[in-house]
């Protein structure tokens, strides 16, 4: 699961460093080409929503073969486009795989885990997910640099192929489940919507995660002005870019071994707090440095990320761990809408960087408006967990 992770995940971000590239190759505006964020969270969110249920019934390797297929048939439209249409149906089958191998994970980890070890091993397959959109941009720079951005593409197709034997010879501890293929479609599609309402009127999904969507609403916004701000405002190479990118990485790790010794050594509590902590200061501070010089650079771009990204790994844990532990025998329904929150406030932010850029906004301005939003979200989030917690300390702590 970590192996078809790490080359799944990696295959939506490896070309982030080269969209500016990628734009002027298929001569596209900076709007028309972050279209393909817009059509890749669009159909991740449309994935998380079918396949969460489809995760309670059916067995977790079929699904993970599935999705290596689906991430691979993606990848060879990326490198073969010829237009944006293309560029879109391409990156968007690449989301549906990303969608079905993190739900097929998580349920396998929510139905095999008990309270004790639930979050040590959410945190170490969550590090894989967060860890590759950040290895991989520094691998795709160095192949736009010394080939074509068309290239990383097809590193990551030959990848699923490689990835896709091993799996077929694998074997999976897991329990048998009824074939959702058995079921008919109006009796799958009345129990995916009556389990998403009652999840949506009952679940605890967005007071636990409100905090953390802020968090996704940047990140998605960051990548999709990351090479525009840099590339052409701050005069760094795609290559550079991507070695810079991997700076993050080790807020990524700290944040990840930080929230399971503060969840073991302290509380469930304490390691939300510390986690929003960082995220708030880490705002704060780059909004402080543009009132003082004015502007911003890179160098300090990514520090700032760096220390947000201690808070954004903790939280994504902490969040993902609380409301599985409070989801009862519907993990996958609980599973797939707080994934479909997420990513449908990755896709909100990068409407918005497609927006202020059609408005003329530079790179900067609309940065700007970014770490805004997610103080704003941070700070609200937080206020909602401490209110919520006391009703459920028994069941998370």
């Amino acid at each position: 699961m970590l192996l078809s992770a790490l080359v799944v995940y990696s295959a939506s971000d490896i070309f982030m460093p080269s969209i500016s590239h990628m734009a002027e190759d298929l001569g596209v505006s900076e709007a028309v080409a972050t279209s393909n964020f817009s059509s890749y969270y669009l159909m991740l969110m449309a994935g998380y929503v079918v396949f969460g249920p489809l995760c309670d019934r059916t067995g977790k390797k079929r699904l993970l073969i599935a999705s290596i297929a689906a991430c691979m048939v993606g990848c060879v439209l990326c490198a073969a486009a010829q237009n944006m249409l293309m560029m879109n149906i391409g990156r968007g089958i690449q989301a549906l795989a990303t969608g079905l191998l993190l739900l097929t994970t998580q349920v396998w980890i929510g139905t095999f885990s008990d309270k004790k070890n639930m979050l040590n091993r959410l945190g170490w397959f969550s590090l894989i997910t967060a860890l590759a959109p950040v290895l991989a941009p520094a691998l795709g720079g160095l192949i736009t640099d010394w080939l074509t951005w068309r290239y990383n593409f097809w590193f990551i197709a030959v990848m699923c192929i490689v990835v896709g034997m091993v799996l077929a010879y694998c074997d999976m501890d897991e329990e048998k489940k009824e074939d959702a293929g058995r079921l008919r479609l109006g009796g799958l599609v009345k129990a995916t919507v009556q389990g998403y309402w009652r999840a949506l009127m009952h679940s605890t999904v967005e007071r636990f995660s409100l905090a953390l969507q802020g968090l996704f609403f940047g990140q998605g916004a960051f990548f999709a002005v990351a090479s525009f701000l840099f590339v052409r405002e701050f005069g760094v190479s795609a290559s550079m870019l991507g070695l810079l990118s991997t700076i993050m990485v080790g807020g990524l790790l700290a944040g990840r071994f930080l929230t399971m010794y503060l969840r073991q050594a302290f509380s469930n509590f304490t390691a939300f707090m510390v986690n929003a902590a960082f995220v708030v200061v880490s705002a704060v501070t780059l909004l402080g440095y543009y009132l003082v010089v004015g502007s911003h650079n890179a160098p300090e771009v990514i520090a700032g990320m760096t220390v947000q990204a201690v808070g954004f790994s903790g939280l994504a844990i902490l969040s993902l761990n609380n409301c599985m532990l409070t989801a009862g025998e519907k993990k996958g329904v609980i599973s797939g809408m707080y994934n479909f929150m997420n990513q449908g406030a990755s896709l909100l932010g990068i409407l918005l960087v497609q927006t202020l850029f059609s408005m003329d906004y530079s790179g900067v301005q609309i940065f700007q408006a970014i770490i805004y939003i997610v103080l704003a979200c941070a700070i609200c989030g937080t206020i909602l967990f401490i209110r919520t917690y006391p009703k459920y300390k028994e069941i998370i702590e």
